[in-house]
This record gives structure tokens, C-alpha cells and sequence, in this order.
């Protein structure tokens, strides 16, 4: 799921994704993995879903672990 609601302000955007965060969180947590400049990525506690936040762009997408994987 890409959300792309750009924010007025630094705030709207921190609580914006403090929703999304605790709504695709489902009472896990998150742990910042990497923070390259243009954006962060997380991973839930539980290991089942991402999520990356661009903040040049503010751009928030989550997804499932699985979806990573590689199928041969």
C-alpha cells in the first residue's frame, strides 16, 4: 500500500504517520533499519511487514515481509 498525502507541515506529517504506523503496526512495534538520506525503512517487530517513508517526498509505503522473498 503507497500513501502519498503530502503534509503542510513537519508535524501534520509526523502525526500522519504515527497513524499509519500504529494501523499496519496491528499492536507491534517498529524498528528503524536504515536511514539513507532520501528516506527511512522499518521492519515490524514481528518480522511480517516493511515500511519505507521518503521524506524528500513524503511518500509512505508498507508491505508484507513475503513479499521480498524471491520464488524460483
Amino acid at each position: 500500500m503507497i500513501y502519498r498525502t503530502p503534509a503542510k507541515s513537519a508535524e501534520f506529517a509526523s502525526r500522519r504517520n504515527d497513524r499509519l504506523f500504529a494501523h499496519y503496526g496491528q499492536s507491534d512495534g517498529w524498528t528503524e533499519i536504515l536511514d539513507n538520506g532520501f528516506g527511512r525503512t522499518y521492519r515490524r517487530t514481528d518480522q511480517q511487514r516493511y515500511a519505507l517513508w521518503s521524506y524528500t517526498m513524503d511518500i509512505t509505503t508498507f508491505g508484507t515481509m513475503r513479499f521480498h522473498q524471491v520464488q524460483w
